[in-house]
C-alpha cells in the first residue's frame, strides 16, 4: 500500500478511495451522522476501523499531525486540508511537465503513458480535468516530429502521414 508523504496526495488518496471501497468503509467518508438501522456501538466500531486504516497509510512524520484525531471524516478532510493542493501554480507545474514530457529513444511506449497519464490524473485531481481531445493532442507531442502515427496501422499502399485520426 502506498504510504502518504508530503508529495504523493493524489495519487495516495485514489488508492486510499480503493483500500477503504474493498473493505466497505467508505461510506463513513462524508458522513458524521449514524445511518438509520446501524447501531451506535457498530457504527463507532466501523469509524475507528477507517481511522486506523487511514493511519495505517501515512508516513510517520504526518502520523504526529493526526494521532489524536478519532473521527473518519473528519481526519480525511484534515489530510486534504494539508496535502491537496488545489492553487492554480500547481495546475500551472503539471501542465508544464506535460507539455515537456518528451518520449525518449529506447523508453517503454507503456512507462512514457504511464507518466503521462499520472500526470493528466494529477491534473484531474487538482480540479483541471483535461478532455480527451485534449489528452490524445498532448500525448501526441510528446512524440519525436519524425515519427509515423503510432495508432496508425500499416496498411499496404497507403502513403505515408495520410492517415486521419476522427475525434
Amino acid at each position: 500500500m502506498i504510504v502518504l508523504n508530503s508529495h504523493n496526495y493524489s495519487d495516495w488518496k485514489i488508492k486510499m478511495e480503493d483500500l477503504l471501497i474493498l473493505r466497505d468503509l467508505y461510506d463513513l467518508i462524508d458522513r458524521v451522522d449514524i445511518p438509520t438501522g446501524v447501531r451506535e456501538l457498530e457504527w463507532k466500531t466501523l469509524n475507528m476501523k477507517v481511522v486506523a486504516t487511514i493511519r495505517q497509510c501515512v508516513d510517520i512524520s504526518i502520523l504526529k499531525h493526526v494521532v489524536s484525531d478519532t473521527n473518519a471524516d473528519e481526519l480525511w478532510h484534515k489530510l486534504s486540508a494539508l496535502y491537496e493542493r488545489k492553487n492554480a501554480l500547481n495546475k500551472t507545474s503539471f501542465m508544464r511537465k506535460i507539455v515537456r514530457l518528451k518520449y525518449r529513444d529506447g523508453e517503454s511506449i507503456v512507462v512514457h503513458n504511464n507518466t503521462f497519464m499520472g500526470l493528466v490524473n494529477r491534473l484531474a485531481s487538482a480540479k483541471f480535468p483535461l478532455d480527451d481531445v485534449v489528452q490524445d493532442l498532448l500525448l501526441l507531442c510528446t512524440f519525436p516530429d519524425n515519427w509515423e502515427n503510432p495508432w496508425c496501422p500499416s496498411v499496404p499502399n497507403v502513403k505515408k502521414n495520410t492517415c486521419s485520426c476522427k475525434w
